[in-house]
Parts: structure tokens; sequence; C-alpha cells
């Protein structure tokens, strides 16, 4: 037999929780905790050398968590945070506006809250910041293609399986001037040009906002931001340029092409941020070689020219970096909404 261990954290204002499961627990029996130690609630169980137990918490009332089953394998030790009063996250019907006094503009946010954010009230969450808040969720639409990410859907089936860490979402509006407020530098061409203000907005009046109104754990290893396209390049400006904020930038088919490839010019050229931010970095990529349509090739050689900058200076594939490639995947939000999924598991792994 081996000891193992479950420690489950859970306000006990909210009623007691017990286990239920595979043997040696039951799935009609609730066994109590040998211990309590603040809020969390400490089981111990005996099991037989390579046995994988399934486990859920249930409340007093009867109530089972959400989610699916949680597993731990003998002689080792399993953390959950469970919820039981929903088990999808909850997001702000319209947006809240708020004032920037960088961009001279009001602007346009919503939240997304993860399914434990209501009745944990002690924990604090990781955050998020996505761009083109106007295109992310189920209920909205792009106003180029009339799609969406579904980010809420893909965060609620991975919250379900447990295979990333509950996070707050703050999605910014972009759809006005998007182009100028997403835009490091000025074009010759394209013009634009307003990014270091849009990065003085969210770090300097949006973040100190959703830190004071919602709780957050503030550090930077728990700050993140996100951004397809444009908001690709916008994510990773933002988090070479503010790395004491953003410890994490995942960047979506990234338009590394913008202003004749400056900023893979200052990465090849310039002091590499310390501590060096954790980036994703992906395209799709034509399954043709001699395509020509730049929606198919999806910036696949930018990427590439980008990556060989970061681990020629200052980056390590596969610790610091994560560098992927979708054949087939177009230039669209549908191919992003496929592989939302990676950058999330990648950047905010399960506690």
């Amino acid at each position: 037999m081996a000891k193992t261990t479950i420690r489950i954290r859970h306000s006990h204002a909210r009623g007691a929780v017990g286990l239920r499961g595979t043997p040696p627990l039951a799935w009609n029996t609730t066994a109590a905790p040998v211990r309590r130690e603040g809020s969390v609630s400490v089981f111990e169980l005996d099991v037989p050398e390579g046995v994988l137990v399934e486990f859920k918490a249930v409340r007093a009332d009867g109530r089972f968590s959400g989610g699916r089953n949680l597993t731990v394998l003998a002689g080792e030790t399993a953390v959950a945070e469970p919820y039981f009063e929903t088990e999808k996250g909850a997001l702000d019907p319209e947006p809240h506006t708020i004032g920037s006094a960088q961009l001279g503009r009001a602007m346009k946010f919503r939240i997304f809250l993860p399914p434990s954010y209501r009745e944990n009230e002690q924990r604090a969450y990781p955050v998020l910041y996505v761009l083109d808040g106007q295109s992310l969720f189920s209920d909205s639409r792009d106003p180029f293609d009339g799609s969406n990410w579904a980010l809420d859907e893909t965060l609620n089936e991975l919250w379900a399986l447990g295979a990333v860490d509950e996070m707050i979402v703050a999605a910014v509006h972009t759809d006005e001037d998007r182009i100028a407020l997403l835009s490091p530098s000025v074009d010759p061409e394209q013009a634009g040009g307003r990014g270091p203000d849009t990065l003085a907005f969210l770090t300097d009046t949006l973040k100190p906002y959703v830190d004071t109104f919602f709780r957050t754990r503030r550090d930077r290893e728990s700050t993140g931001v996100m951004g397809s396209s444009m908001g690709g390049l916008f994510s990773f400006f933002a988090a070479w340029t503010r790395h004491d904020v953003f410890g994490k930038a995942a960047c979506l088919s990234g338009a590394f092409w913008w202003n004749r490839r400056r900023f893979m010019h200052l990465v090849e050229n310039g002091a590499c941020p310390f501590p060096p931010p954790v980036y994703y970095i992906d395209s799709g990529a034509a399954k043709n070689a001699t395509e020509e349509d730049p929606g198919l090739r999806d910036g696949y050689h930018h990427t590439m020219a980008l990556r060989r900058a970061l681990v020629g200076h200052c980056y390590s594939p596969g610790s610091n970096l994560h560098v992927l490639a979708f054949p087939g995947h177009r230039h669209d939000t549908a191919s992003w909404a496929a592989r939302l999924g990676v950058p999330l598991q990648l950047l905010f792994p399960p506690a």
C-alpha cells in the first residue's frame, strides 16, 4: 500500500467537503477528511501500488463538484480547488467602458471570470489580456468575416478537463482604428503607430482597474497578453517592451512583416528583455510550396525569421519559446479558434 494524499481547498462557509470515487473511496459513500488546515481539507488514502484513483469532491448538501473526475496515482499528492455552483465561466453580458488618457478616448472591454471565482473567495487568479475583444466570445461576430474565436467555449472545455489553470480574461475591444491601436510603429505604407499608447493604456489604466476590482495575481508570471495578426504583433511588442508587467505572450499569426520587419531587427540588434517573457508564436502555412495567396501562406516565413532571431539571441525553444506551424490554416478567425487551446495550455498549465 502507498500513502496517497488529496488536498481540497474550498471555503468551509459554503459547506464541508468530502470525497467520493473509485476504491478505496466509494461513489455511494462520502469520505470525510482526516484533518483541516485552514481552508484545506486533507484526505489520506492507502492505495495499492500502481492504482489510479478517480475522485470528486462532494459538498455537505450532496452537490458534486463541476468538471470531470480528477485522478491521483498511488503514493502521490493531488491538490484541487473545486467549484460546485456553476460549471462554466461567467462572461459580462455587455462591455464596460473606461476612459484612456493615453489614447484620448474611451475604450471598451469585457471580463470573463472562471467557474470557481464566485465561491472560492480566498483565491486570486492570473489574468490574460486579449486584443480584439469584439471577436473573441461565442456571442460576438468578427466585423470582417462574421465568425469568432469562441474563447469562452474553449476555456470552459479546458477547465472541465483540468487542462489549464483558471484565469480571468480581460478582452479589449480594438475594432475602432484597429491598425493604429495595435501597430507598435509607423509603417511607411500603412501608417499606424499608436501601439505604445495602447500599451500604456493596458499597463497604466486597465490593469490597475482589473487588479482593483477583481481578485488577481498581479505578478508578471501571472499576467499574459494574447492576440492575432496585428494583435499578435502587438502582444509580442507588449511583452518585449513591458516584460516587467507581462511574463507571457501568445502571438497567433503575428503581423511580423509590419514596418519592414522592424521588430525582427530590434530582436537581432537590441538588448534581451530580462527576465525574458515566455512566448508562444505560431502561424498557418500553405500546403502547396508554390502558393502565392498571402492568406494561405499566413506569414509563415516571417514567423520563422523571428524564431531564428530569438533563438540566435536569447531564447531557448521548448523552454521560454514555443513556435508552431499549422499547415492548411489560413489567416482568419476560424483558424485561430481551431488552435486556441494550444497556447492556453502551454502558457497557463494547471497548478
